[in-house]
């Protein structure tokens, strides 16, 4: 199946992390952050606590998983997912933010990685049709993603093959280096983001 068949496919619905829990009736064309914000006061997930960011992780996975990485009905979130998979979904993000789909996984990711793109913005493409915006100006890419919430857990974000870890972007500076921010930030947008995300370890992009 070819890539651009892949991005134009929609997947069904009954897929969606929204729809596995009993209290909690899903909205599948709201955008992820309404809806996150939906469930978690369904759930009582209080936010910037290390459960709400948890779950917010996990959720932002599965969605990225659904919309580029699923090209079955029977697929799941517990299906671990084959290399013909991986490199189709991987083929599906970046036709999505506009560059060359790799035969390779690994190209692919390095594409990915040296595009500053927001995670919630890419699930939202699927869900709302927003388009998505490719940044050009690190630090306008900051403060669009750098947003209080909006962090990631580490480890949820490796989980799956990395898929969602594989587009974070590194946009907080250590400590130690923020009064050399500006003579450091070209490094940095080499490094991890989830608006492209954030983990505990300060990795954004959501």
């Amino acid at each position: 199946m070819a890539a651009e068949d892949i991005a134009n496919m929609p997947p069904p619905s009954s897929q969606s992390h929204f729809e596995n829990f009993g209290n909690f009736v899903p909205d599948n064309n709201a955008s992820f952050d309404d809806e996150f914000s939906r469930l978690a006061s369904s759930q009582d997930w209080v936010g910037g606590t290390q459960e709400y960011q948890r779950q917010r992780t996990i959720a932002l996975r599965s969605e990225l998983k659904l919309h580029y990485f699923s090209q079955s009905q029977e697929l799941d979130e517990e299906h671990e997912l084959t290399d013909e998979e991986m490199l189709q979904g991987y083929q599906a993000l970046c036709q999505e933010v506009g560059i060359p789909a790799s035969d390779s996984i690994q190209e692919c990711k390095r594409d990915l990685k040296g595009t500053l793109v927001n995670i919630v913005d890419l699930i939202d493409a699927r869900r709302t049709g927003k388009q998505v915006e490719v940044w050009e100006d690190l630090e306008a890419f900051r403060n669009y993603t750098l947003m209080e919430g909006h962090t990631i857990n580490g480890k949820e974000a490796g989980k799956e093959g990395g898929i969602l870890q594989s587009l974070l972007q590194r946009l907080r500076f250590p400590r130690r280096d923020r009064q050399h921010g500006r003579r450091r930030r070209g490094r940095v947008s080499r490094g991890v983001s989830g608006r492209v995300m954030k983990r505990s370890a300060h990795a954004h992009g959501a």
